[in-house]
C-alpha cells in the first residue's frame, strides 16, 4: 500500500514537471536527462507550494540548480524593506 502511493506521487510529481515544461513550451522527450531533473524539480516544488510549504519548495529549487548558479542569499528571502521608494 506504501509502495502504492510513494509511486502515485512520484508520478503526480513527473506529470505536473512535464505540464509546466510543455506550458513553457520545452518538449521533455527530446531534452536532456539535467533538463528533464530540473523540470521535475520544478514540478515537486510546486507540490510543497500548493502543501503551504514554501521553504521546502526553496530547497528543492536550491538543490536542482546547477553548481556554478548557486547563491547564499537568493533574491526571495530579502528582507521587504528592501522596496524601492516611489517618490
Amino acid at each position: 500500500m506504501a509502495d502504492d502511493l510513494q509511486l502515485a506521487f512520484t508520478d503526480a510529481i513527473q506529470r505536473t514537471g512535464h505540464d509546466l515544461a510543455s506550458m513553457s513550451g520545452v518538449d521533455l522527450q527530446s531534452a536532456g536527462p539535467a533538463a528533464v531533473r530540473a523540470w521535475e524539480a520544478r514540478g515537486l516544488a510546486l507540490h510543497h507550494l500548493a502543501a503551504g510549504d514554501m521553504a521546502e519548495a526553496r530547497k528543492v529549487m536550491e538543490a536542482a540548480r546547477p553548481a556554478g548558479r548557486r547563491s547564499p542569499t537568493p533574491a526571495t528571502s530579502q528582507p521587504r524593506t528592501a522596496a524601492k521608494e516611489t517618490r
